[in-house]
């Protein structure tokens, strides 16, 4: 399965911390969160029309009661006169927590991914996105995340949903994917984050296995093992948000990724952004990967006016390799719905270009228009050169329903076979 949106910051697990009032003590204050709704919808695509990326562990688990989703959903991937996948699913989560104080919280789930019984009879015609490696049904944990705090610290243990530049949910099918994960989080002040931790499985549609089980990082990646390390680092204020990770995937690779993103307000209507990343693979140990030697720059703008937005990206990898991989979205500004730098098979020197408008009119705030167009070639154009267009359309209703739209056209310029794929989610919380 090809990764999907190459997104993610190096190396680590970002977090949403909860910040503490301002105080005139010199003595850290407790920092405990307020009670908000947990977001189960769908995720959008990085840079499609997610620009703001949210990053690091969930705070937003509900330990009082339950929750959960359901899910319909349709997905086609139609290659003109080479192949045509498709299918129907149903999926859903339950979800239930229990608190005992401020300091221990524990959450767990159960996924269901169904296969209605209208698909295709033949297995090669059924798009392998939603079910388990054999396109079936499947029933199994989601999530059984321990929250232990004290002062300014927090232990997130277990499996769980996380975001970062190269690990991420990545919630664009029936069911995200989800880390057995073990995270330290230290709130040091309120602009400065710090954290640790260590990931040993993975389980979800681009887990490259099965997504009905949990599998060795390291085997997620492409590679052997089940032992990832991470580091990390962010700073945020005023206009700026800038970030710092490391990771550390035995016998596969290093990574090191960093990035700053500016933003300000010209008046009441118009505000602008600009961003800048870096992103480092070395292999390392076995090199069970194979040869990882890249550096990748990238850089993006963006206007916005009257609910109108008009981005634009830019991707260089320098390097002996491909791009960095991700298992999830990964973390570069020109990834799309199909397309991403890290997914192409451009080789060394890749570089992909992208234009973004989106809509989100004033009197209907809950709708979402927008195109997308970009051009990703390697260093020679004759190896590689494939183009994307996309349109989407997302629609949510409070916290209760959404709908959400995908439309993908790309076009290799060196066979010049037509790809088409369709993604339709109707998703309804509780």
């Amino acid at each position: 399965m090809k990764p999907y949106y190459a997104s993610a910051l190096s190396l680590a697990i970002p977090f949403h911390f909860a910040c503490a009032d301002e105080q005139n003590t010199a003595t850290p204050e407790t920092i405990i969160p307020t009670s908000i709704i947990e977001d189960l919808f769908p995720s959008t695509p990085y840079n499609i029309n997610n620009l703001i990326r949210e990053q690091g562990i969930k705070h937003d688990l509900k330990y009082d009661g339950c929750n959960g989703f359901v899910r319909a959903a349709y997905l086609q991937t139609h290659a003109k006169k080479v192949s045509k996948e498709q299918a129907y699913g149903l999926g859903g989560e339950l979800g239930c927590g229990v608190s005992w104080g401020y300091f221990f919280k524990f959450h767990t789930s159960a996924f269901a991914a169904i296969n209605p019984g209208f698909n295709s009879g033949n297995n090669d015609e059924i798009h392998g996105d939603f079910f388990d490696a054999y396109k079936n049904s499947y029933i199994t944990l989601g999530e059984a995340v321990m929250t232990l705090s004290f002062a300014n610290i927090e232990a997130h243990i277990g499996p769980q949903r996380i975001d970062t530049p190269h690990m991420d949910q990545d919630d664009l099918r029936l069911l995200p994917n989800i880390f057995e994960a073990y995270l330290l989080d230290y709130h040091v002040t309120d602009t400065v984050y710090l954290g640790a931790g260590f990931v040993r499985t993975a389980k979800g549609w681009e887990n490259t296995v099965n997504a009905s089980d949990f599998v060795g990082i390291g085997e997620a990646f492409g590679g052997d093992g089940s032992q990832a390390w991470l580091v990390w680092g962010r700073y945020q204020q005023g206009n700026i948000n800038a970030s710092a990770w490391y990771y550390s995937i035995k016998n596969v690779q290093q990574i090191f990724f960093a990035d700053m993103v500016y933003q300000d307000h010209v008046d009441a209507w118009l505000s602008y952004e600009l961003g800048v990343q870096f992103d480092l693979g070395r292999s390392i140990g076995q090199e069970s990967l194979g040869l990882v030697d890249a550096n990748t720059l990238g850089v993006f703008a963006s206007i916005s006016a009257y609910g109108l937005s008009f981005t634009t990206a830019y991707n260089k990898n320098f390097g002996q390799s491909a791009v960095v991989n991700s298992v999830g979205g990964g973390p570069f500004f020109t990834s799309m719905e199909e397309l991403t730098l890290d997914a192409v098979d451009a080789g060394k020197n890749a570089q992909a270009l992208l234009f973004n408008l989106e809509y989100q009119p004033h009197f209907l705030e809950a709708l979402t228009l927008g195109v997308a167009a970009g051009d990703f070639q390697a260093e020679n154009v004759a190896d590689f050169h494939t183009q994307e267009v996309d349109a989407y359309l997302r629609y949510q209703y409070q916290q209760m329903f959404s709908v959400d739209f995908m439309y993908a056209f790309m076009t290799d310029k060196q066979s010049s076979i037509d790809t088409e794929q369709f993604r339709v989610i109707l998703a309804y919380q509780f």
